[in-house]
């Protein structure tokens, strides 16, 4: 993952609200005049079955719009880790859950978030948790902005959940931005936020 292009994919149950974080990431990205191209697959079953969302995003023209191997995977279950932790370029990372993520052991580089607790002690809701990743996301790829991120928020979820959705990617840019340091990162862009889930 560089400073100009990150091929980000979000894997986990249908229900978790994975190919919505994609959308709202791919939103957010020509929200702030980058590229972006995206695509998603699940199973036969709505709820339950492996789903993925994948997005490309870059400050160039995109030559080619699907994802081989990811940069950046989100796993945000099990059988997602278990699915696409394999399928990464070198240098490639993967953020996980340990609510719902047991890692492999001395292999690549995984950095764990305690999303689903924060958003329970947080906000009192954790059908929000794709949200927040959106936020962790914009944080370490230093690519999509807060501002881009709301402004996809405001446009694809109702009105009655946008405030306690704005939270969740509040709360999720806070804790990206938190973990950079242990992930050998630097801020690039606003935000700083404190509390102890990372």
């Amino acid at each position: 993952m560089d400073e100009n292009t990150a091929a980000i994919r979000l894997a986990g149950l249908g229900g978790q609200g994975v190919v919505l974080a994609g959308l709202l990431l791919g939103h957010a990205a020509v929200c702030d005049g980058l590229y972006a191209a995206g695509s998603s697959s699940y199973g036969a079953q709505s709820r339950g079955s492996l789903c993925a969302a994948d997005i490309v995003v870059s400050r160039g023209p995109i030559d080619y719009p699907r994802i081989e191997r990811a940069s950046l995977l989100i796993a945000m279950s099990q059988e997602g880790y278990d699915a696409y932790g394999a399928s990464l370029v070198s240098e490639g990372r993967i953020l996980f859950d340990p609510a719902f993520v047991v890692p492999g052991t001395g292999k690549r580089d995984e950095i764990p978030f305690n999303l689903t607790a924060a958003s329970r002690d947080r906000l009192k809701d954790t059908q929000v948790v794709n949200v927040a990743w959106t936020g962790v996301i914009a944080s370490l790829t230093g690519l999509i902005s807060k501002q881009g991120l709301e402004k996809a928020i405001r446009t694809h979820i109702p009105d009655r959940y946008a405030d306690l959705n704005l939270r969740a990617l509040h709360l999720g840019i806070e804790l990206g931005t938190m973990s950079l340091p242990a992930a050998g990162l630097q801020a690039r862009r606003r935000t700083s936020g404190t509390q102890e889930y990372p």
